[in-house]
């Protein structure tokens, strides 16, 4: 997911959002532990897509302008 597709949407979408990936996360990781999971890099992508949320919830609290 790419930055500029996260800015577009509502703080009250981004925290769902965010809510799902961790969630998804949390499953991953049981599924890598228990030697399942057929993509580990998928954790890196699950990883980077919640910071990325993360980054456009400051900035939307703050008030700033998200680029």
């Amino acid at each position: 997911m790419k930055f500029s597709e996260i800015a577009n949407l509502e703080e009250m979408e981004l925290r769902k959002k965010k809510i799902i990936l961790r969630a998804e996360l949390f499953q991953s990781r049981m599924k890598l532990k228990m030697q399942r999971l057929s993509n580990p890099l998928h954790l890196r992508f699950l990883k980077r897509d919640i910071a990325r949320i993360e980054t456009a919830l400051s900035s939307k609290r703050k008030g700033g302008q998200v680029k």
